[in-house]
């Protein structure tokens, strides 16, 4: 069995979005089982065109777009998942996440981080 990555993501700053993304991709390629659970303003994320928010003060050309690290993350098999709860809060349906995107409840997020070896939260 192999490693296991839990992430969750509550924020869509640019820290929020980066970091867990270039951890997930540096984890995955490692061998570990990685899922990314977002909540809250984190669900913009995984819209079709990730709305980060705020300014990231990185120099011009030095990280990849959001949506292409996070393209990163889904190419090595990184699951996203979004919370139901916060997705029904926030009046949002899986129809305006991008496809592919695992809608799940705290207590299945819980199970899988209960196991995990490293578990963080970003927000």
């Amino acid at each position: 069995m192999s490693k296991r990555l839990a992430l969750l993501i509550t924020a869509a700053s640019p820290e929020a979005t980066y970091a867990p993304w270039m951890m997930a991709a540096t984890a995955a390629a490692m061998g570990f089982e990685c899922r990314l659970f977002y909540a809250f303003s984190g669900l913009d994320l995984l819209r079709e065109v990730p709305q980060v928010r705020g300014e990231f003060h990185a120099q011009p050309g030095s990280m990849p777009e959001p949506s292409v690290l996070r393209g990163m993350c889904i190419d090595q098999g990184v699951t996203l998942v979004a919370c139901s709860a916060s997705l029904s809060a926030l009046g949002l349906s899986p129809s305006d996440l991008m496809p592919g995107i695992q809608i799940e409840g705290m207590a299945s997020w819980l199970a899988f981080a209960a196991g995990a070896e490293v578990q963080l939260n970003f927000g």
